[in-house]
């Protein structure tokens, strides 16, 4: 049985050939007047820009083509549709070629221009040895076209194959990393469509080492110091890995690039280790190492047998008190790993807990800071009972009270550190804090409104940087949430929440009217600012600004009390999300209007108006809507099992 291959850029005419011989008469007479022009001569691989005169029918096309070459073959095409004057790339290979018209349906050339494609080259200085590993500069020359590359690949390999590399439209000289592999390579100047290399120099790539000073045991889950000498490549890092793991595997990691010496937690389960040195890039092979052996910790916890739901409670301990451990809340017979309500060791001694809000027995645990793995329980069960009689507070709207239509400009600020890594539901934090913001811009903040985004955390590991993702703009609902969510969060990346807050000002400059600024976060300051200060200074700074703070799975009592308190410097509101939904929540309510709740002159508690309603002790308090200026809205009785409305009259 016979086949016919039809190639065709107008693939309906392969499939219907009444239609293609009509075309062939429809198309026949308007061939006759057409023309092609471009220039005679061009490098090879560079832009040339052609025009035709007359023709136009669907699919035709104009290409470059090999001179003398059947009609049915073209090389690069434009589609004549599309208007005369265009560009198209001459091929990579020089020789004598032909612009060409072709005709749809049956690709008859009926107008050609010859086309000389002459060859190109390229010169690259690059150092004729180096280290494994290292960063190298190198100057070139070469043509330049778009998607033209340099690389460094083993010597006599295929001009397709290619190694790390880096485009030159980046410019003379450039910087890459050698190959981690010793042996013999070559920098090669790589045309971007053939991958035809053009020039090339030799470069021999030799054995690299390191030493690492250390410590050669210490205590679980301790901060182990290491001094260290080797390539300091930007990718390369310092990790603390099982006997025998392989080169590719590794633990708890820091990067080398800033130097020696460098800080890293020892493992918290005790053993035989090893502290390797690891260069970047591919393989990780490690040129270093130090044995390291982890000794066994204890801890011991006390506290109270009874306590109150939902109240603060004291816990002495003793224990190793390395970084991020903790003590916990559990029910009696939680899996090792799991948590509660807790607060940091750091914290001090003894360190405050929030009560469960659910009465029950529980049990008081010392928990590592790295794996949670469980150090002490308290010798005696702790029993939460419940506490005095509670009603609930809500303020509702007289109308709309989505304060993004009204406000100057709205500006998000994301924390995108490491910890956002961390699951909840088998989800990661990040991935629930992006559907978040993708949920705001998408629905609750109006087309239009002026809107920025900050984020930090997400470009480099090990740092407190914080970056403006999406300037300051009237919001485009499609552009926000592509950028939103291409975000990811990094390994050990920092907390810099003073550094962000301090940018506003500047990332809010020349828009007038109040300004909102919605601060969501997992967790601490960690890059020694002062959050606090700073939203002082942005409040004293000459505009009309108010802070909402949304922790997201706090569970550390003082971290939250820290966000409350900044909240309120803000003149905003301080909300709890635990999970994925109660984050979109606590984001879209972060648009409205707060009010703080006063008992005898104290502010006792902040909520959102329109949002979830307060639970508070019985008792008679102050309503204060945090508007500019604040306004008073009266008093209420909070009466047990009861849910007491005040109507705070807003739109």
């Amino acid at each position: 049985m016979r086949r016919t291959i039809c190639r065709s850029p107008l693939g309906l005419l392969c499939r219907y050939p009444a239609i293609l011989a009509t075309a062939l008469l429809l198309t026949s007479a308007a061939g006759a007047q057409v023309s092609v022009n471009g220039p005679a001569t061009a490098p090879a691989g560079a832009p040339i820009d052609i025009s035709w005169v007359g023709g136009g029918d669907n699919g035709d096309f104009v290409s470059i083509d090999a001179a003398g070459a059947p009609h049915r073959d073209y090389g690069p095409y434009v589609y004549a549709k599309q208007g005369s004057p265009k560009s198209l790339e001459a091929p990579d290979e020089p020789g004598a070629y032909e612009i060409r018209y072709h005709l749809a349906g049956s690709y008859e050339v009926v107008a050609t221009s010859p086309l000389k494609v002459t060859d190109v080259t390229a010169t690259i200085d690059a150092p004729s040895t180096v280290g494994a590993g290292s960063e190298i500069t190198l100057t070139w020359q070469g043509p330049n076209h778009p998607r033209d590359f340099i690389s460094i690949d083993p010597a006599g390999e295929p001009e397709r194959s290619y190694g790390h590399y880096v485009y030159t439209k980046q410019g003379s000289p450039i910087t890459l990393p050698a190959p981690n592999q010793p042996g013999e390579y070559e920098v090669r100047y790589h045309m971007g469509k053939s991958y035809r290399v053009l020039g090339s120099a030799p470069m021999s790539v030799s054995v690299v080492s390191a030493t690492l000073e250390a410590p050669t045991r210490v205590t679980a889950g301790s901060e182990v110091t290491v001094s260290w000498s080797g390539p300091g490549g930007r990718q390369d890092f310092l990790s603390v890995d099982e006997v025998g793991a392989p080169e590719a595997s590794y633990g708890r990691y820091v990067y080398l690039h800033d130097g020696s010496p460098v800080t890293i937690p020892a493992p918290d389960e005790p053993g035989e280790y090893v502290l390797r040195y690891h260069l970047g890039g591919t393989g990780y092979p490690v040129i270093g190492s130090s044995p390291l052996t982890v000794g066994q910790v204890s801890a011991s916890v006390s506290a109270p047998g009874e306590v109150t739901a939902g109240e603060p409670f004291e816990v002495t301990w003793d224990g190793p008190d390395n970084p991020r451990d903790y003590v916990t809340i559990v029910p009696v017979g939680t899996e090792e790993g799991e948590y509660g309500h807790y607060g940091y060791t750091q914290r001090g001694n003894p360190v405050r807990v929030q009560a469960p809000k659910e009465p029950g027995v529980y049990v008081v645990r010392y928990q590592t800071g790295q794996s949670n793995r469980v150090l002490a329980s308290a010798t005696s069960t702790t029993t939460v009972v419940a506490g005095a009689s509670t009603g609930h507070l809500r303020v509702k709207s007289g109308g709309s009270t989505d304060s993004g239509r009204s406000a100057g400009a709205v500006e998000v600020i994301l924390d995108a550190s490491g910890s956002m890594l961390q699951r909840i539901d088998n989800r990661r934090r990040i991935e629930l804090a992006r559907e978040a913001l993708v949920a705001l811009t998408g629905s609750a903040l109006p087309e239009g409104v002026p809107f920025a985004l900050r984020v930090f955390g997400h470009r480099e590991a090990g740092s407190c940087r914080t970056d403006l993702e999406i300037p300051l703009a009237p919001l485009n609902r499609a552009e926000a949430a592509a950028r939103i969510q291409s975000v990811e969060s990094k390994n050990l990346a920092k907390t810099p929440i003073a550094a962000s807050l301090a940018k506003v000002r500047e990332d809010l400059a020349g828009v007038d009217g109040p300004h909102l600024v919605i601060l969501v976060t997992d967790g601490e300051e960690t890059c020694d600012g002062d959050p606090a200060a700073a939203i002082d200074a942005l409040r004293k700074g000459g505009i009309e600004v108010r802070v909402n703070i949304v922790g997201f799975a706090i569970g550390d009592l003082a971290t939250r009390e820290d966000f409350e308190r900044w909240a309120r410097r803000g003149g905003g509101s301080y909300t709890d999300a635990s999970n994925g939904d109660e984050l979109a929540r606590a984001v879209r309510e972060a648009l409205r209007p707060p009010f703080e709740v006063l008992a005898n002159g104290d502010v006792v508690a902040t909520g959102i108006v329109d949002g979830q309603p307060l639970e508070l002790p019985v008792g008679r308090y102050d309503v204060r809507l945090l508007t500019s200026p604040p306004r008073d809205l009266g008093s209420v009785e909070v009466t047990a099992n009861e849910e007491v409305t005040l109507n705070s009259h807003e739109g």
